[in-house]
C-alpha cells in the first residue's frame, strides 16, 4: 500500500500546471531543430527598365504624350498661276472687257503640268512634357524648293501673243513661333490633339531663269504671318489636320538678299507703289505607322494679290493695275517623332 501511495503522489505532481508547462517547454526544445518555417515577402524591384519607342515619348501601353520634336521629310507637287492686268482691280474684270478696250501689256502664267519639289519641316516643343503653362511653346522651321518648266504667254498692245518656255525655281522658307493647347480625343494610345497659334516670318521666291530672255520678272516676298492650326486624332494612325494663315503686307520685290534692280522691277514695271494681301489654307491627314515613324499628306492653297498705283514701265500701265499669284500644292512625306 505504501508503494501504491508513492505512485499516486508522483502522478499528481506531474499533472500540475507547472509541471505540464515545464514538460511542454522541454518538448519544444527537443523538436525545434526539426521544425521548418517558410516566409514569402514580395518587394518592388529596385530598378525596372522599359523600352521607349520614341513615338511621342510613349512607353508601353500607357497614354501617349505630345512629341518633343517632329521632323517631316518629303516632296511637293505644285500648280502655279500668275496674271497681271493694267487699269483694273482684278484679272477677271480685265478679261471681261471688250477686245477693243483691252489695252496694254498683260502677263499670264499657268503651270501646264504640276512641278515637283522637296520639303523639310522641323517642329520643336521642348517643354511639352512639363506641367508648366509654357509647355505649349515651340518653334517651327521649314524649307521647300520646287523646279518649274512651263510656258509664259505675253500679249502685246496690238493683240499679238508670244509663248516661251521658262525654267524657274520656287523656294519657301519659314520660321515661326508656336503655342499649342493639347486635348485628349480618340484612342488612348493616340497622341493628344491640339489647337494652336503660330506667328513668324515667311519668304517665297519664284526665280525665273534670266537666260530665257523673258519679260516675266518673277516674284520675291518677305513678310510676317499669323495663323491658327488644329489636329484631331481619330486613331493612332489617323488624325485630321487643318491650318490657316493671313499674310501681312506680302509685297513683291523683297527678298532675304536685300534689294537690287531685278527686285525693284517687280514693282516699277507695274507702278510706283504697291499694296498686297494674302492668305493660306491647308487640310490633310497624318498619323503614326510604326514606332516613331509616321506619315503626313496635306493640300495647301496660297494666294497673293498686288494692287499697283502710279505709272509703270510696261506699256499701258499708266494708272497701275493688279497682279494675282496662286499656288496649289500637295505635300506628302514621312515623319519621325520623339
Amino acid at each position: 500500500m505504501v508503494r501504491w501511495g508513492l505512485w499516486c503522489a508522483l502522478v499528481v505532481a506531474l499533472a500540475s500546471p507547472q509541471a505540464l508547462s515545464a514538460a511542454v517547454k522541454r518538448r519544444g526544445m527537443a523538436v525545434a531543430p526539426e521544425s521548418h518555417t517558410t516566409t514569402t515577402t514580395t518587394t518592388a524591384p529596385f530598378l525596372e527598365v522599359s523600352l521607349d519607342t520614341g513615338s511621342g515619348g510613349t512607353v508601353g501601353d500607357g497614354p501617349a504624350r505630345p512629341p518633343l520634336a517632329r521632323l517631316t521629310l518629303g516632296g511637293t507637287t505644285t500648280w502655279r498661276n500668275y496674271c497681271a492686268r493694267p487699269g483694273v482691280k482684278s484679272c477677271g474684270e480685265y478679261d471681261r472687257l471688250p477686245a477693243n478696250e483691252r489695252l496694254g501689256d498683260t502677263v499670264s502664267y499657268a503651270s501646264s503640268v504640276p512641278y515637283l519639289g522637296i520639303s523639310a519641316e522641323l517642329e520643336l516643343l521642348p517643354l511639352a512634357h512639363s506641367a508648366s503653362l509654357l509647355r505649349g511653346l515651340g518653334l517651327s522651321l521649314g524649307y521647300r524648293r520646287g523646279f518649274s518648266s512651263t510656258n509664259v504667254t505675253l500679249v502685246g498692245d496690238a493683240g499679238q501673243s508670244t509663248t516661251r518656255e521658262v525654267v524657274a525655281t520656287d523656294s519657301v522658307l519659314t520660321a515661326q513661333a508656336l503655342y499649342r493647347h493639347d486635348f485628349g480625343t480618340g484612342a488612348s494610345s493616340a497622341p493628344p490633339g491640339y489647337a494652336g497659334l503660330r506667328a513668324g516670318l515667311l519668304t517665297r521666291a519664284f526665280d525665273v531663269d534670266a537666260s530665257a530672255n523673258s519679260p516675266l520678272t518673277g516674284t520675291h516676298r518677305l513678310f510676317p504671318a499669323v495663323g491658327l492650326e488644329v489636329s484631331v486624332p481619330l486613331l493612332r494612325w489617323v488624325r485630321l489636320e487643318g491650318a490657316g494663315q493671313f499674310f501681312l503686307s506680302p509685297k513683291p520685290g523683297k527678298g532675304l538678299g536685300g534689294g537690287g534692280a531685278a527686285l525693284d522691277a517687280e514693282v516699277s514695271d507695274y507702278g510706283t507703289s504697291v499694296s498686297s494681301f494674302g492668305w493660306e489654307a491647308e487640310l490633310g491627314v497624318g498619323g503614326d505607322l510604326w514606332g516613331p515613324f509616321g506619315y503626313s499628306v496635306r493640300f495647301r492653297l496660297s494666294r497673293f494679290q498686288d494692287t499697283f498705283s502710279g505709272a509703270g514701265a510696261k506699256l499701258g500701265w499708266d494708272e497701275g493695275g493688279v497682279a494675282a499669284e496662286t499656288y496649289s500644292s500637295l505635300h506628302w512625306g514621312i515623319t519621325a517623332s520623339y
